[in-house]
């Protein structure tokens, strides 16, 4: 029995290794804390979009300073300035795309996560100022409502290895693309059902890092797009107030699975009507009676 601990601790030092060691391939840390030093200046535009690109392999690195602090940070500096080209941002979309849409090899599990973080800023740069194609464009929304749908490490944030939020991180993503333009009422639709996939978590788990009102954010923005019908809000909000499994609400309160619908179903709701309770836009006076009911119905 000893001998098999030993041995799993082995493989996961060794799994843990490979992966930091991706990062390793392509900078030292002393230079990825020079960039935040340099407070991301790079003068030099094609040393900025070579290392724009490589930061990318630093996703799943386990010190939040270098993930969080410099690799998030320095792309959002970059692309909120404008100073990555439209082929180099466009080189971060595929990666970070493909990165969510393919099966999760870190162990860790830092890397799809911040990759969809980052590809919100990504998409966001398209908002902004257009570069992505119409097919693209549905590509990351199916992209996003996937890997939102799949999402079953529900780990926030962690004393020593810093943030996870997968959910927080993916609702980012989806309202950068609520507030595109060239987002379709179809494919608004298609977001508003990925958010509902996670409205309750999986395996029993109980919201507490503020994923409720992230994804009430992303609900918020697809809700002013003003493009989907009250009929279609109606529905997601009855699947949201829909008991099932149970008979009823009031036969949640046995189980920790009931309970914790009934506390995630909650505060998304609670979160909502915060947002829209002394709202004048139109979209948003139109919700709130829906949400009020709704909320009453738990």
């Amino acid at each position: 029995m000893k001998l098999n601990g030993i041995y799993c601790l082995l493989l996961c030092s060794m799994a843990f290794n490979s992966w930091a060691s991706k990062c390793d391939k392509y900078f030292t840390t002393q230079q990825l804390h020079q960039l935040k030093a340099n407070e991301f200046v790079e003068e030099d535009s094609t040393k900025r979009q070579a290392t724009a690109i490589e930061l990318v392999n630093c996703i799943d690195n386990s010190d939040p300073e270098i993930r969080d602090g410099i690799v998030f940070e320095g792309l959002s500096f970059w692309l909120r300035n404008q100073q990555l080209t439209i082929p180099t941002t466009q080189t971060l979309f595929s990666s970070l795309n493909q990165i969510l849409s393919t099966e999760n090899t870190d162990p860790n599990n830092f890397s799809q996560p911040f990759a969809a973080l980052i590809l919100a800023e990504v998409v966001r740069a398209d908002r902004i100022s257009p570069y992505l194609t119409d097919k693209q464009r549905q590509e990351v929304v199916n992209t996003a409502t996937n890997y939102m749908a799949s999402i079953d490490d529900y780990r926030g944030f962690d004393d020593t290895t810093g943030w996870r939020h997968a959910v927080a991180h993916s609702a980012d993503l989806f309202l950068q693309l609520a507030l595109n333009k060239q987002i379709t009422a179809v494919q608004l639709k298609q977001l508003l059902e990925g958010i509902s996939s996670q409205v309750v978590a999986k395996n029993q788990h109980f919201y507490h890092y503020g994923e409720p009102k992230r994804l009430a954010l992303a609900t918020i923005y697809i809700v002013l797009r003003g493009e989907l019908t009250q009929p279609e809000l109606q529905l997601f909000f009855d699947n949201i107030v829909d008991p099932s499994p149970f008979e009823n609400w009031g036969s949640v309160y046995s189980s920790n699975i009931g309970l914790a619908k009934l506390h995630n179903s909650r505060s998304f709701l609670s979160e909502l009507y915060t947002i829209t309770a002394s709202s004048k836009n139109p979209q948003l006076e139109k919700l709130r009676p829906i949400i009020k009911l709704a909320l009453k119905k738990l």
